[in-house]
């Protein structure tokens, strides 16, 4: 056997071992957005800010801000009036917490990816499966978010359609991942 198979077989295997990683991480992620749903916090950020929102408000001024957004919420107005900024607090972290989440996947798929670009270990056949995992990643955020604007009209509830494509996107991510894997 020579030293270029040999290399290809240990890089197939580290592509394998970081795939069936982020698969668990995909696992963990609809875990933690079946929380937040379950706790009723999906519709505590009434704002997407995909790249500042990864801090969580670190003031009480920042506080206050954010919870005046969502005292103009549906949620807040039809079922959650009078909630407290402490209440506020708890169905806040679920909601940051999974996009927190998010965030970590997509870096923990992005650094990997570049690093095994860069350095040409990623297998022929497999940059193309690799680049459509990414695509469908970054699509999942705009699905999350697409999801929860349904739930700040005039409905304090998100659609039930929008939320079965984000869990689906989630799914078939997760078995793509394996797949690849």
């Amino acid at each position: 056997m020579s030293i270029s198979k040999v290399d290809n077989i240990k890089d197939t295997k580290i592509l394998a071992y970081w795939l069936y990683l982020m698969a668990i991480l995909v696992g963990l992620m609809v875990i933690i957005g079946g929380i937040t749903r379950l706790t009723g916090s999906g519709l505590s950020m009434a704002e997407w800010r995909p790249l500042i929102g990864t801090l969580p408000p670190l003031s009480d001024e920042e506080w206050l801000r954010v919870f005046e957004l969502y005292k103009n919420t549906p949620e807040y107005q039809q079922l959650n009036f009078g909630m407290l900024l402490g209440e506020f607090k708890q169905i806040f972290f679920w909601e940051y917490f999974h996009r927190l989440w998010g965030r970590l996947l997509g870096v923990a798929f992005v650094v990997p990816f570049i690093f095994l670009l860069l350095t040409k270990r990623v297998p022929a056949g497999f940059g193309g499966r690799l680049l459509l995992l990414l695509a469908l990643g970054g699509t999942q955020g705009v699905i999350g978010w697409w999801m929860v604007k349904s739930g700040l009209s005039d409905d304090a509830t998100v659609s039930q359609y929008r939320l079965a494509t984000h869990l689906g996107m989630a799914l078939v991510i997760f078995a793509l991942l394996l797949w690849t894997a």
